[in-house]
């Protein structure tokens, strides 16, 4: 038999043992109560009578007595019953219109709400199959995927493609060989990200172990890493410490351009996150500040650097757009560690920059405990921090620690 058939005879039945139990409540309570009142008033007014003739009979009252009071009774109790005959004519057939009109308007009531709130197209077969074929069939891409990567498994790209299909599958334990296939053709942070969370998912959300392992491993090798702060903001969310994702969250935010697809959605979540944490939303994004309100905030924090990074025109050829732009200042002794890093990419060149201690990869190093820094920009392919042979760059030496308006050009290659 058809489930769609079945379906409806099981609403139907349903339908109808409803209205059945109602309209006998609603019949008993109008016509019962009625019946047994008349009953009461009769027998209360015969009780009397009876008292009456035993009292006439030993002689306690007079016949004349007898007969008034007699009269007097028959009188109420004819007066009483026809109004609780009329009561209960008036009443009885307005329960059996109530009635009536339930039984038909309940299940009405009931088609119409399914019809307005629910799916009945569900109800069609023809229907159901034209709705699945529109939609693409992804066990088919990750089929014919997976036999191509038979015959040439040399494409990470390709793996990165399978991994990503068998996850929108929620095929979570095809989806992790896919992923480490290909990070054994390119060691990529971005590819292990996504692996360490789908691993997660596997997990039923639990970041705990190699998941945030490898999240901390990226976010060493580059504190700024974007990909990296955002899944490390999703794993503390999902450890419940809210306070912590909204700062990894915060962090990566900074790391965004004010047109950037994404920006919106980190919005949402850092907003959910801080009303968890019992903190106030965000105010919304301000504009970009000018070169003048940069100068002023500069004046007023002795402890940061302020200028402009461009790129010699003879460089821009050999870079894309969508290259990452870091700008750091280091200790003057040599140390490798930034005292404080803005991240941007190529595409915003040439750019206003403020380098301050809020910027500051370890609270113990900051830009204000030192005297004179070098500053630096680096523009990577990678989008690491640490620098590979053939970046372009450029290098400003003994920078006192809050100058302003300086010139910092990329016009060189690292070795």
């Amino acid at each position: 038999m058809n489930s769609n058939f079945v379906f409806i005879l099981i609403a139907l039945a349903l339908t109808a043992v409803v209205v059945v139990v109602l309209m006998w409540g609603l019949l008993r309570s109008r016509l019962t109560p009625e019946h047994k009142h008349e009953q009461a008033n009769t027998k209360v007014y015969r009780q009397q009578l009876l008292d009456l003739e035993k009292e006439h009979a030993e002689g306690v009252i007079s016949a004349l007595s007898f007969e008034q009071t007699r009269a007097e009774l028959l009188g109420r109790m004819l007066e009483d019953t026809a109004q609780t005959e009329n009561a209960a004519g008036s009443k009885s057939p307005r329960a059996l219109v109530s009635a009536m009109v339930l039984a038909v308007l309940l299940p009405v009531a009931a088609m119409s709400t399914y019809v307005w709130l629910g799916q009945p197209q569900g109800l069609d077969p023809q229907m159901t199959a034209a709705e699945a074929s529109q939609q693409p069939d992804l066990q088919a891409m990750a089929d014919s995927l997976a036999q191509k990567l038979q015959t040439d498994s040399s494409d990470p790209q390709r793996w990165v493609m399978l991994g990503r299909t068998y996850r929108a599958l929620n095929q979570y334990d095809k989806a992790l060989p896919a992923y480490q296939k290909a990070l054994d053709l390119r060691g990529d942070d971005d590819i292990a990200l996504e692996r360490a969370e789908v691993l997660a998912l596997r997990r039923g959300g639990d970041f705990s172990g190699e998941p945030w392992a490898v999240i901390r491993q990226v976010l060493a090798k580059n504190a700024r890493h974007f990909n990296g702060l955002a899944l490390a903001g999703s794993a503390s969310y999902a450890q419940g410490d809210y306070k912590k994702a909204i700062q990894y969250w915060q962090l990566a935010r900074s790391e965004l351009n004010e047109n950037d697809e994404e920006l919106k959605g980190l919005d949402i979540a850092l907003n959910t996150a801080r009303e968890k944490a019992g903190e106030p939303a965000m105010a919304p994004k301000q504009p970009a500040p000018s070169q003048a309100s940069v100068a002023s905030t500069v004046s007023a924090s002795g402890a940061a650097l302020s200028g402009r990074v461009s790129i010699d025109p003879s460089v821009k050829a050999q870079i894309a757009p969508t290259d990452v732009v870091f700008v750091y200042a280091t200790p003057t002794d040599g140390q490798k560690m930034p005292l404080a890093i803005l991240r941007k990419t190529v595409d915003n060149l040439p750019f206003d920059f403020v380098l301050d201690d809020s910027m500051a990869m370890n609270s113990a190093s900051k830009l204000s405990s030192q005297t004179k820094v070098m500053l630096k920009v680096r523009i990577s392919k990678s989008g690491e921090a640490m620098t590979r042979p053939g970046d372009w760059m450029g290098v400003l030496e003994n920078v006192a620690v809050g100058s302003r308006n300086l010139k910092l050009v990329v016009n060189q290659q690292a070795p």
